[in-house]
Formats: C-alpha cells, sequence, structure tokens
C-alpha cells in the first residue's frame, strides 16, 4: 500500500519518523537515535563541535524517506539499522574492545578531560583568577579534528605507497623472446 505523499514529506522532516512512517522501524529508530544522541551530548556535556553533524543527519534522513517512498516495491531494501547493531553480538563485541581497548581508553579520557576543563577549571580560572582561557579553549576540538584528519591522511599516503609499488614490482615481467638469441648469434 502506498503512503501518502503530503504525510511522507511532514513525517520526513523529523529525522527517523519518516523512515517509521513507510515502515523502516529499524532505520527510523537508529536515526532518531543518533540525531537525539548528538544533541543529548552537545546539551549535558558542552560538546557544541558535534553540532556540524546534525544537519547532515536530517537531510540524511529527509532524502531518504523522499528516496524510500518514490521505490517500486520490488526495489525496496530490507529494514536494518544504519549501524550494523543486529552484527554485534556479544563476542564480536568484547573482541573488538579488547584489540582496540588502548583507543578507546585514550578517547574516553580525553573527552573526560575535555569536559572536566570546560565545566569546572575554566570557570574557576576565570572568576577567581580572571584569567579567560575560553577562547583558546574552544578551539581545541577544532585543532584535534584537524590534527586527526592530517594524521589519518598521512597514514592513508604512507600504507597505500608500498602496496602500490610492490603491486607493481608482481606484475613485471622480463620479456625474453627465443627469436632474439637465434637473430644475435648468427648476425655475427
Amino acid at each position: 500500500m502506498r503512503k501518502s505523499r503530503i504525510l511522507t514529506f511532514l513525517f520526513g522532516l523529523f529525522p527517523g519518523a519518516g523512515q517509521m512512517y513507510l515502515g523502516y522501524m529499524r532505520r527510523g529508530v537508529s536515526l532518531m537515535f543518533t540525531f537525539f544522541l548528538i544533541f543529548a551530548l552537545m546539551g549535558l556535556l558542552g560538546l557544541s563541535f558535534l553540532a556540524f553533524l546534525l544537519p547532515v543527519i536530517w537531510f540524511y534522513a529527509f532524502f531518504d524517506t523522499l528516496n524510500l517512498r518514490s521505490m517500486t516495491y520490488e526495489m525496496l531494501p530490507q529494514d536494518s539499522y544504519i549501524f550494523p547493531l543486529d552484527s554485534l553480538a556479544g563476542r564480536q563485541v568484547v573482541d573488538f574492545f579488547r584489540t582496540r581497548h588502548l583507543l578507546g581508553g585514550i578517547l574516553l579520557i580525553l573527552l573526560g578531560v575535555y569536559i572536566l576543563l570546560h565545566t569546572f577549571l575554566l570557570p574557576f580560572f576565570y572568576h577567581t583568577l580572571n584569567i579567560n582561557l575560553y577562547p583558546l579553549f574552544e578551539s581545541l576540538p577544532t585543532l584535534a579534528i584537524s590534527a586527526v584528519i592530517i594524521l589519518l591522511g598521512v597514514h592513508m599516503i604512507r600504507s597505500a605507497v608500498p602496496k602500490a609499488i610492490d603491486s607493481d614490482y608482481d606484475s613485471y615481467q622480463e620479456y625474453h623472446s627465443d627469436d632474439q638469441g637465434s637473430t644475435s648469434s648468427s648476425g655475427s
């Protein structure tokens, strides 16, 4: 049964609701959860630098709703989570955190230090010592994200170059012809 175009448009304005209206509950719940999780992180923890993700999620959800509405029944995809939560069964989650516990720990420590500085130490310095570190501190997330992007780019370039060179050498074969050996010896 085809759904109403007007209701699809109206529900599509709210991330995840359009997918739910069209019967894609898992997809809708994951979009809605992600959207409100970012809102919660921004409001409760003061992570305002995550605001750039909100329009990305909103536009994705809106156009995904319109795209699902316009598909024929044969073309419709299966309902699944945007992030494959159902494939992360117990053992896989444990293995993931065992192999990446150092990275996860570092990220959690950095997030905790950022929140601690932002909520307690910066107001303390500003009100008691008249030292305004807010402009410096507000640029730290941008600095960190740009440094991570640069490091990822360098890592990708460094890891891709040797593989490309090795694959060129692996496919290289010298050309040996029996005709060359016979013509050079008979020509003399």
